[in-house]
């Protein structure tokens, strides 16, 4: 027992030293090798990303070292040499401050974009930098009176001068868009009259003729044939009481010349009409009418030519044919130039300056093998209800039959459409040739009965007349018969 006390009492004291010497170097050379790594890795990395993590008291000083490097580019940027001051101090936060020192130094004579960007800044680093940056604010505001006109455009302009410019910049669009209006800028039309009734009642006369054409030409629109005379006599074959021609009006600005009287022919329009109501006094009446063109921005033209002659009937022509037209409205699809045209009946109608409207869907001899009415009745209804409401009187032109789509204008859907509102309705042939007066007529009569109408009228010193169809066609019939 002694001997084995002994050596455990040996191997206890072997085994004590080397516990303790094993100690001692891992607890001391730990704070050594720490404070080594401290000292090294300091100055290689950034102070403000490595303390800015661990310790919120470092933070602190980072803070409060921002607004000491905001107020030297502040006060420096007074002096002549404000760019140096701001290469001086690299540091992450004096970056943003330089960075927004020199947006306003150079423009110190702009005062609302140095309060605007210097605000933002000092959001991010302390409470006392907005308000040195407001102190320095009047003495900014005291440089900028002086430079005005360089401060204007910046911000100044929308502020003080938004009228101006804005009216400057619309005005050529306004007046490209309304240029059909342009005109009645400077001198307003006459407001537009409500149609007028005749007092007169229609009569037969000896022949037993009661009803009038109320649409034909004259050679003079250039692509009609045949005197005055001659028409006036294919009339009374028509057993008709009268005729109305309608040729078509002069127009300025060289608009469309090869389809119309120009202006220095209007009084021979007049007189040879004159001189063929002479002719047949007593036989048929010969009445003084016009086709007058509707065109966006021509109304007062228009308006000033109606009196020039003691009219009897002004027949407002919307022609899609033009060049003129085609050119400023022909865009879009097919059904979009349909749409305008009917817009522009509407508006004739509204200017009140015709008292009927001639071959209302003249357009669809626009690429007639797509013409669907089922496509543009709607817009076909609304432009209606508008017509409905002048009182204008519209046209059963019959010489639609002789077009590419074989068809009066307008058809006969379109024409109960016009009943339903009762509009007035004027039946005219459109004769470019003697021939032609009182074309169709019997025909478009019954139309007129399946459509729902159930009077016709014309008119005479610009009043309307109305007949009873059911009159007009068996004085037609009974004309007929006597002039045989």
């Amino acid at each position: 027992m002694s001997k084995t006390t002994h050596t455990k009492s040996k191997a206890a004291k072997k085994a004590a030293p080397s516990k303790t010497s094993a100690k001692k170097p891992a607890s001391k050379p730990a704070p050594k090798s720490a404070s080594k790594t401290v000292a090294k890795k300091a100055p290689a990395k950034p102070l403000p990303k490595v303390l800015g993590k661990k310790t919120p008291a470092k933070k602190a000083a980072a803070s409060q070292k921002a607004p000491a490097a905001k107020k030297s580019p502040v006060r420096k940027k007074a002096a002549p040499a404000p760019k140096k001051t701001a290469i001086k101090k690299p540091s992450t936060p004096a970056k943003k401050t330089a960075v927004a020192a020199k947006k306003p130094a150079p423009a110190a004579k702009k005062a609302a974009p140095i309060a605007k960007k210097a605000v933002p800044a000092p959001k991010k680093v302390a409470v006392k930098a907005p308000v040195k940056v407001a102190k320095a604010a009047p003495k900014v505001e005291k440089a900028a009176p002086p430079a005005p006109t360089k401060a204007a455009p910046v911000k100044a302009a929308p502020a003080k001068k938004p009228s101006a410019p804005k009216a400057a910049a619309s005005a050529p669009k306004t007046t490209a868009q309304v240029a059909a209006a342009a005109p009645v800028i400077e001198e307003p039309l006459a407001a537009p009259k409500p149609p007028v009734m005749s007092e007169e009642k229609p009569v037969a006369i000896k022949s037993g003729a009661l009803f009038y054409d109320s649409h034909m030409h004259t050679p003079l629109c250039k692509h009609a044939v045949g005197e005055p005379e001659e028409y006036a006599a294919q009339g009374l074959k028509s057993g008709l009481k009268g005729i109305i021609f309608t040729c078509h009006c002069p127009m300025p600005d060289g608009f469309w010349p090869s389809v119309r009287m120009s202006d220095s022919e209007f009084d021979t329009y007049v007189s040879i009409v004159q001189r063929a109501a002479q002719a047949y006094r007593g036989k048929l009446d010969v009445c003084l009418g016009l086709e007058s063109e509707f065109y966006p921005g021509h109304e007062k033209w228009i308006e000033k030519l109606h009196q020039r002659a003691d009219f009897d009937y002004i027949l407002g022509g919307l022609h899609w044919q033009s060049k003129d037209y085609l050119a400023k409205f022909e865009t879009g699809t097919i059904e979009n130039f349909r749409r305008s045209y009917f817009e522009h009946l509407a508006q004739s109608a509204e200017t009140g300056l015709y008292d009927c409207l001639a071959h209302p869907d003249l357009v669809k001899n626009y690429h007639p093998d797509s013409w669907c009415f089922a496509i543009i009745k709607n817009t076909v209804t609304t432009v209606l209800d508008r017509i409905a409401k002048t009182g204008v009187a519209m046209e059963l032109n019959t010489s639609g039959l002789n077009k590419s789509y074989s068809e009066m204008n307008p058809g006969n859907e379109m024409l109960r459409m016009m009943a339903e509102r009762k509009i007035p309705i004027v039946v005219g042939s459109d004769a470019h040739k003697p021939g032609r007066v009182g074309e169709h007529f019997i025909t478009a009569l019954n139309n007129l009965s399946d459509s729902g109408y159930e009077e016709v009228c014309y008119f005479k010193k610009r009043q309307r007349i109305d007949v009873k169809i059911s009159d007009v066609l068996a004085s037609i019939r009974r004309a007929i018969d006597n002039n045989s």
